[in-house]
């Protein structure tokens, strides 16, 4: 594949923060050593050293069209995407199921859908009230659409892989796991750790951040330092700060690099609702950062709980249950030598998942793919 040129189409663009993003980042640094690499998407150019472009943004309806702003979006970015750009490449990898109508136009030569989670659940879980339908049944008919073009899928995760099949149109569908684990440069502080707990996330309703607000209310004394951009912050303050604990939250925002914060906390609180993978608790566990999921259960669906072994290297509480999830936090903080089992428990866990070579991986299904015709 060398000399090859990969158009990568995604929402958001480099500049920005968070998993996906983070994928992105490793896959393109790494592939344009030998590849032309494009990246296409809704946001400013970041400087990086290949190409990227910029689609001119989607502007979201606020009439009664809302009920179809997947679709909408969809149909948007199949008018603005210049063909021009998708023209002559090898191979097209789409992260975004909103280009599903674009690309079934254009015709890539070679398709790879790198799906970073299976929309079509993430919406139904993190979307309030009946809205979750509307935006679940459509973004189920564009991630079939883009699964059916495409000639490999990527998944993070083998619950990711089950809820593409059953949601997505997968089923019978040969589909490649590749945990989103990278090479991480900083090693390990071992320093003291004076921050109790560190959440980090988007603000936006599938992260659930708001749970935590409860939860710090029967953890009077302990601090929490919050990372994260996405929605306006202001609702989740005023909650704070009707439930008192307002000032025991350091409202950090977006960050580059979580690191000097894990390193300070004891515990990762993670109450997200949907996770595909969960690079953020992979990220904690090779901190020795014991992290505390949110459990298995009604209204959620978290493969996170795959990373976390309960009780030996981390706890799944039921955030929904804030007495009982402040209750195992305070059992465990007062019991110094169980947490620091499982922060070497975690950090095990975390190594063995890192032996996984990601962009080798995905370097190899270029080729596979390349080699099918």
């Amino acid at each position: 594949m060398s000399g090859r040129r990969l158009v990568f189409l995604n929402n958001q663009g480099l500049a920005a923060v968070g998993g996906g993003i983070s994928i992105l980042r490793a896959l393109t640094a790494d592939l344009a050593r030998d590849h032309d690499i494009a990246v296409i998407s809704d946001e400013r150019p970041s400087g990086a050293a290949f190409a990227e472009h910029q689609i001119p943004p989607f502007d979201p309806p606020r009439d009664a069209r809302w009920r179809f702003k997947p679709w909408l979006k969809a149909r948007h970015l199949a008018r603005a995407l210049d063909p021009a750009l998708l023209r002559d490449a090898d191979v097209v990898v789409a992260m975004d199921a909103h280009f599903a109508p674009a690309l079934r136009a254009l015709k890539p030569r070679r398709l790879v859908h790198l799906s970073l989670s299976c929309t079509t659940r993430q919406e139904f879980f993190g979307t309030p009230g009946s809205t979750a339908w509307w935006y679940a049944a459509q973004y189920a008919l564009l991630e079939r659409a883009l699964a059916r073009q495409a000639d490999a899928i990527i998944v993070a995760s083998a619950m990711h892989r089950r809820e593409m099949e059953r949601f997505a149109g997968c089923a019978g569908r040969p589909i490649n796991v590749f945990n989103p684990v990278f090479p991480v440069l900083q090693t390990p502080q071992h320093a003291a750790r004076d921050l109790h707990f560190v959440a980090i996330g988007r603000i936006t309703p599938v992260k659930n951040l708001r749970a935590l607000i409860p939860v710090l209310r029967h953890l009077p004394g302990m601090r929490l330092a919050l990372l994260g951009e996405g929605d306006d912050p202001a609702p989740l303050q005023r909650l704070a700060e009707q439930a008192g604990v307002a000032d025991r939250i350091e409202w950090v925002g977006a960050v580059g690099d979580p690191t000097p914060w894990l390193d300070r906390a004891q515990l990762l609180l993670h109450p997200s609702r949907y996770e595909s993978f969960g690079m953020v608790v992979q990220e904690a566990m090779r901190r020795g950062t014991v992290p505390v999921v949110f459990a298995q259960g009604r209204g959620r669906m978290n493969a996170a709980t795959d990373l976390v072994a309960h009780d030996a290297s981390g706890l799944h509480v039921d955030y929904d249950d804030p007495d009982a999830a402040a209750a195992a936090i305070v059992a465990l903080l007062a019991a110094p030598a169980r947490l620091a089992r499982m922060s070497d428990a975690a950090r095990a866990a975390a190594a063995e998942r890192d032996r996984f070579d990601y962009v080798a991986g995905f370097r190899d299904l270029l080729a596979r793919v390349e080699a099918k015709r």
